[in-house]
C-alpha cells in the first residue's frame, strides 16, 4: 500500500520555529506512507524520485508558497509523462496564499490528519483542478512585477518576514501614499509595458506599476484580486494598474470580498498566453520568491494538476471552478 509521501521543508517559517513538527507529520501519517525532510534542491528530488518509484497515492507539501511552486517544477521534471498524484498544500509558511485560494483552512498538522483519517477509510478527497503558470521557464502559481515585487524587496530587507511585518509594512505604504513620501514614489513607480495578450498586439506602450498574472485568487493578507482565475482551462487573470494609490484603496472592500465586477483604474482580464516587454530590467516575484531583474516575459498556462482539499465540509460550490477527486485507493484493508 504505497500511502501518502510527505515533504516536509525544513527551510519554511513555521518548521524552523517548530522542528518539532517533522516528527508530528510522521506521527500522523504512522503506516500509511512517509514523511520525508528537506535542506536542499538535491533532497527535494531524491525524495520525489523515491514517491514515483512506490507509486505514492498522494504528495503533500508542508512549506510556504514560495516551497510549492518550486516543488511544481521537481514534481513535473520527475514524473515527465507520468500522471502526477494529487496534492496537499499544508499550510506550514509565511502568507500562505495558494492553500488558502484551495480553500485549505487551519494548520498543516490538522490537514494533514484529516486528508489521513479519509485515505485511511478509503474516502474520496474532492481536488481542485487548477492549472499552473509557466514564466520564462519557471513554474508558479503567480506572477508579479513593480509593486509586488518591490514590496518583497523591502519585506526581506526589514527581516520581519512574518504576516504580522507584512501588515506593518503595508500600513507603512499605505502612510506614506497619504503624504506623498518617498516610499510609496519608489513602490509606485512606473516602467513602460508592451504587452502582447493571446497573440494581439497592443501598439501603444502601456504605463503600469503594478502587473500581475495568476491562476490562484488570492494576494498575502487576504486580498482576493484574481476571483476568475480557476474559471476556465488554460485561462489566468491578468491585472495592471497604473493609478494613483488612494484610488485603489476605495476598492480595498471590494478587492477584499472578490468581487469580479469591474475596479476603477485596474484593468482585468483571464488571458492564455501574453508577451511582456519593459522598458526597463525590472526584478519580479514568483509566489513570493524574487528573481533578477529582466525586461522580456514570456507567460502562459502551464499543466493542469489536482489539489486535495481534505476538509469534510467543502467551501460552498462555485459552478466556475473545475473539480476533481482523489480516490478510492486500491487498499489491502480498510481500518
Amino acid at each position: 500500500m504505497p500511502g501518502i509521501g510527505v515533504i516536509s521543508n525544513r527551510n519554511a517559517r513555521l518548521n524552523k520555529l517548530h522542528p518539532e513538527l517533522k516528527d508530528e507529520l510522521a506521527y500522523v501519517i504512522g503506516s500509511d506512507g512517509g514523511v520525508s525532510s528537506t535542506g536542499t534542491i538535491t533532497d527535494a528530488y531524491k525524495a520525489v524520485e523515491t514517491f514515483r518509484r512506490i507509486g505514492i497515492d498522494l504528495i503533500a507539501i508542508s512549506g510556504g508558497d514560495g516551497t510549492s511552486h518550486r516543488m511544481m517544477e521537481i514534481l513535473l521534471d520527475v514524473y515527465g509523462t507520468h500522471p502526477i498524484p494529487p496534492i496537499l498544500l499544508l499550510p506550514t509558511g509565511t502568507q500562505n496564499m495558494v492553500p488558502r485560494s484551495f480553500g485549505i483552512d487551519g494548520s498543516g498538522l490538522a490537514n494533514l490528519m484529516l486528508a489521513v483519517v479519509r485515505y485511511r477509510h478509503n474516502v474520496p478527497m474532492r481536488c481542485i483542478r487548477r492549472n499552473l503558470l509557466r514564466v520564462n521557464g519557471h513554474l508558479s502559481f503567480m506572477f508579479g512585477i513593480g509593486v509586488a515585487a518591490r514590496f518583497m524587496e523591502e519585506y526581506y530587507r526589514i527581516g520581519e518576514t512574518n504576516p504580522k511585518g507584512a501588515a506593518k509594512l503595508l500600513s507603512k505604504v499605505v502612510a506614506s501614499a497619504a503624504i506623498g513620501g518617498d516610499l510609496c514614489r519608489e513602490m509606485l513607480a512606473a516602467t513602460g509595458a508592451h504587452l502582447t495578450i493571446d497573440g494581439k498586439e497592443n501598439t501603444e506602450t502601456t504605463s503600469v506599476h503594478t502587473l500581475f498574472c495568476s491562476f490562484v485568487e488570492r494576494l498575502p493578507l487576504h486580498f482576493v484580486l484574481f476571483p476568475r482565475s480557476g474559471w476556465e482551462p488554460g485561462a489566468f487573470e491578468l491585472v495592471w494598474s497604473d493609478v494613483a494609490p488612494l484610488s485603489i484603496a476605495k476598492q480595498f472592500p471590494a478587492i477584499l470580498r472578490g468581487s469580479t465586477q469591474p475596479l476603477e483604474g485596474v484593468e482585468r482580464q483571464l488571458a492564455h498566453h501574453v508577451v511582456l516587454d519593459l522598458a526597463k530590467p525590472e526584478a519580479f516575484t514568483l509566489d513570493g520568491d524574487l528573481y533578477p531583474a529582466t525586461d522580456h516575459f514570456e507567460i502562459e498556462a502551464g499543466p493542469e494538476l489536482q489539489f486535495v482539499v481534505p476538509a469534510l465540509q467543502f467551501h460552498a460550490e462555485d459552478q466556475h471552478l473545475r473539480y476533481g477527486q482523489a480516490g478510492p485507493w486500491s487498499m489491502r484493508f480498510l481500518l
